[in-house]
């Protein structure tokens, strides 16, 4: 699978549940889906490479294939409709809108800029092509998925 498979799916659900999406902020949900997939499978959702750029997380493939967008919202009859590419999904890619959907690009960009983030931990300045890891993503996404378990346990 690709980051742009992914990035459809994700794609129809918002446009389903009423919502637009911008590049930045499909791209970072492409980013979130692809860490809590690798916490929770040990497997990659897709074999696009991820990098560190100024503003987060991106795949190269993906931001070419959205960049004409810019900072608009990509626009909702783009969006093909009919059933995602892979059903057994589904649930996954809704959780994934249903809980980041709502935050604008700036605010996911902001979410993958925390201390300790993979993004932060390799980002240099002004250099580009720094790839990311699948390591440190999916340390970081299963140190949250551990938060959440313990949570969860505990009530």
């Amino acid at each position: 699978m690709s980051a742009q498979v992914v990035a459809d799916d994700i794609l129809k659900i918002a446009k389903r549940r009423g919502m637009t999406l911008t590049p930045m902020q499909l791209m970072k949900l492409v980013y979130i889906s692809y860490g809590w997939y690798l916490a929770m499978h040990n497997t990659k959702l897709f074999n696009d490479r991820i990098e560190a750029w100024k503003y987060g997380p991106v795949i190269p493939n993906l931001y070419q294939a959205t960049k004409r967008f810019g900072k608009d919202q990509i626009p909702i009859n783009l969006v093909a409709d009919g059933p995602i590419s892979n059903t057994a999904m589904g649930a996954f890619y809704d959780s994934i809108v249903e809980n980041y959907g709502k935050y604008s690009g700036i605010a996911l960009s902001n979410l993958t800029h925390r201390h300790g983030t993979p993004w932060q931990q390799v980002f240099q300045p002004n250099v580009m092509g720094i790839e990311i890891e699948d390591s440190l993503i999916r340390e970081h996404y299963q140190q949250g998925l551990d938060a959440r378990r313990a949570t969860a346990t505990a009530t």
